[in-house]
């Protein structure tokens, strides 16, 4: 265990403000803890141990918590990686990359020290609720930052899928401390403020529910079955994992079996898988998050092109909003990517940012340039 303590100096006298202690495992800190801070947040505790458990090649995963007066008022998971910088290109710019990173690998990778998870829609950096926010919890927490980085080896620290309103609340204080933003990809939900599905398809434009019914006659034969916590074949499911991500043009963490086995069996009142069949074969699936109020979208895998034929990721969309109306969720989170067709479906959108900042200083500037860039915003045609 790593503790700095940090003084702040008035003209009466000396005082210790803030404690920053840190660690390697969600673990480090109770669940009690993570819960005052995050509340029933589904992207808490156990999602953060299932990946620090899944061993997912290249990331290194931590924690630092800002304590005052011994209460934790800020908690930030972090994860150290090697970034490819072509991560969020798309298309031509996207095969030219790939194929300097082939000949000249080190050019295309840097190391980062990022605030965040691999594994969640937002940046769970997080301000204990009882506590006023005060800018100094920033300043301590990016100096400890700085110390790891600097340990690590890592040239870039960032805080991944910041969402737009915590960025409006933190993001003078990070500017100051030299950090740049730029989008990212941002996360679609949809409110569920219908009664019957019948209500559901009234609120799309005549084109889309005319094209969504005809997707759904196509998959009428299609067998779906639903598992609380472990599903028994999480092996075929993983094999619709691997499919579905070798295939993706944004590709990140790698997961495992382990993964999904570890979320399913410390969330099992709050993980969800759907499984599709046609006839005995397995064909797609969806793993989804949920509370008493949010039902999250956080996996789907598909065997194509069967899923394809029959419409799997349509028909996976409506069986979504049926278990909202069935089990009393009033919001769907969709999670990040494919915005064109989730805007269709009646998706609104918040957009969430990366905030960076070179620990060279004298390279702080062609990083700003390179960033802007290589951005998601400037390849996704679909926001």
């Amino acid at each position: 265990m790593q503790t700095a303590l940090y003084i702040q100096t008035d003209m009466v006298q000396q005082s210790p403000v803030f404690e920053v202690d840190i660690g390697y495992s969600a673990a480090k800190f109770s669940e009690e803890t993570w819960k005052s801070l995050l509340k029933d947040d589904l992207e808490g505790y156990r999602l953060h141990l299932a990946f620090d458990s899944a061993n997912v090649e290249g990331f290194k995963t931590g924690y630092i918590a800002v304590k005052k007066n011994q209460v934790i008022v800020c908690l930030a998971p972090f994860f150290i990686t090697d970034y490819h910088l072509d991560t969020t290109v798309q298309g031509k710019l996207k095969t030219l990359l790939q194929k300097v990173r082939q000949k000249i690998p080190f050019l295309m990778r840097i190391k980062i020290l990022c605030v965040g998870s691999p594994v969640t829609d937002a940046c769970k950096m997080t301000m204990h609720p009882d506590y006023p926010y005060d800018p100094g919890i920033l300043q301590a927490l990016n100096e400890q930052l700085q110390k790891v980085a600097a340990k690590a080896g890592a040239s870039v620290i960032a805080f991944k899928d910041v969402l737009a309103r915590d960025l409006q609340k933190y993001g003078e204080k990070l500017n100051q401390l030299g950090y740049s933003a730029v989008k990212n990809m941002p996360v679609a939900v949809n409110t569920i403020d219908f009664d019957t599905l019948e209500d559901y398809y009234a609120s799309l434009s005549y084109a889309t529910r005319k094209d969504l019914r005809r997707k759904l006659r196509k998959s009428a034969q299609i067998d779906i079955r639903e598992y609380q916590g472990v599903p028994p074949n999480i092996d075929e499911i993983y094999a619709l994992y691997l499919q579905t991500y070798e295939k993706s043009d944004l590709k990140f963490e790698k997961l495992t079996p382990t993964f999904f086995e570890f979320v399913g069996g410390l969330m099992p009142e709050n993980t969800r898988f759907v499984l599709y069949y046609s006839g005995q074969q397995l064909i797609a699936f969806n793993m989804l998050l949920h509370n008493t109020h949010t039902l999250m979208d956080k996996y789907i895998g598909m065997h194509q092109p069967l899923a394809a034929e029959h419409n799997i990721y349509f028909l996976s969309w409506m069986h979504n909003m049926e278990m909202c109306l069935r089990d009393g969720f009033t919001q769907f989170q969709s999670g990040q990517a494919s915005y064109e067709v989730k805007k269709r479906l009646g998706a609104s959108l918040e957009d969430t940012y990366i905030l960076f900042k070179h620990t060279n200083r004298l390279l702080n500037q062609p990083l700003i340039c390179l960033a802007k860039l290589l951005s998601y915003d400037n390849f996704d045609q679909h926001v």
